[in-house]
């Protein structure tokens, strides 16, 4: 492979879900995402020691983002419901 090629060689692809149900599409992302979960509580439990600790870290972390979310959804749904905004 040339060394100015951005598509990466087959081989190096990550496999096809074509094959998969709608069903089987949606389990394999919930385990993606617990996945993930297990992995930040893994550096919360690593950056505050006990079990406890990291657990009370990571849900705090959760509710912030949370509300830092909702906070911007609301900011979207106020501007596109403010109407036309003549190119401003």
């Amino acid at each position: 492979m040339p060394t100015n090629q951005l598509i990466p060689a087959n081989d190096l692809a990550p496999p096809s879900i074509r094959h998969l149900s709608p069903e089987d599409r949606i389990r394999l992302w919930a385990q993606l995402v617990d996945e993930g979960d297990r992995m930040l509580l893994g550096g919360f439990r690593e950056k505050h020691g006990s079990d406890e600790k990291a657990t009370h870290a990571f849900l705090a972390w959760l509710d912030r983002r949370s509300a830092e979310s909702t906070a911007a959804k609301f900011r979207m749904l106020k501007r596109f419901s403010s109407g036309p905004t003549n190119g401003k």
